[in-house]
């Protein structure tokens, strides 16, 4: 298990995004500071510049572990469930187009709230079935690519559908492609699991990405969250992916960035 970071050009105040600002600015920090990769967020992948961004991943010796899609469903309103289907086809390509975008770093894409609400839909069997076929449009092109897709098991408060393990392990079942796997999340675990070392066991090798937040949504080591019992049960299923900091970037974001990579060094060397 190797340490990330998420990073983004700009977030809202309340945005669980650490690092803020210019990319290269921001992957050279986090570089700095000891971190292995890095996980971007950005709203339209096609304005990435990858030939800059590979050269100072290089440069740096950083890699991106995942890209971020969330601004995708929270700024232009496109989501894979809705009842729109030219929604639901400019959800399809943008998600083809973070594929292209991690396909060139070999990351995996974040599904979270670009799946959409079942307030975006006419009805639970209707959104689910909707949602469906557009992932298996997704998964194919994920397929082709040979770039993964993640999940995200996102809490009732934020999301209205699959906000837990067993949820979202239910629909990769169904789906039935190697290609997506469950996105787990320490904040929203700590919210939707009775159980969370028995629930990322019982996830076992369907779960793909992790993200760290504490309690609190600050940093790693600013609540009450057991991050040992987590990387203990991850440790147990043989997980070998990220586990990125995703997380308030309160006080500000060097504080954060530095304080969660000490907590996280420590628990993984313990």
């Amino acid at each position: 298990m190797d340490l990330s970071i998420a990073i983004a050009r700009e977030a809202g105040e309340k945005a669980p995004i650490v690092m803020r600002g210019d990319y290269f600015d921001s992957i050279r920090a986090c570089a700095e500071i000891g971190y292995p990769a890095v996980e971007l967020h950005i709203r339209d992948p096609r304005e990435f510049d990858i030939a800059a961004g590979k050269k100072c991943c290089r440069d740096n010796n950083i890699g991106i572990s995942t890209i971020g899609t969330g601004t995708g469903y929270g700024i232009d309103g496109l989501g894979l469930g809705s009842m729109d289907s030219a929604v639901r086809d400019g959800a399809v390509q943008r998600i083809s187009d973070h594929v292209d975008l991690a396909s060139e770093f070999d990351a995996k894409v974040i599904i979270g709230l670009m799946r959409g609400l079942l307030t975006d839909n006419s009805s639970k069997k209707q959104y689910e079935l909707d949602l469906k076929k557009s992932l298996e449009r997704c998964l194919e092109y994920a397929e082709a690519k040979n770039t993964p897709i993640v999940m995200e098991a996102i809490n009732r408060y934020e999301c209205d559908t699959y906000n837990s393990i067993a949820e979202c392990s239910e629909l990769i079942k169904d789906l039935g492609s190697d290609y997506l796997k469950i996105h787990i999340d320490t904040y929203h675990m700590n919210i939707e699991e009775p159980d969370i070392r028995e629930s990322i066991l019982e996830g076992g090798s369907m779960i793909g990405h992790c993200h760290l937040a504490d309690s609190n949504r600050w940093y790693p080591g600013a609540g009450h969250y057991d991050f040992s019992e987590t990387v203990d049960a991850l440790r147990q299923i043989g997980y070998k992916g990220a586990l990125a900091m995703e997380c308030c970037y309160f006080p500000d974001q060097n504080t954060a960035a530095k304080e969660a990579y000490k907590t996280m060094k420590k628990v993984l060397e313990a």
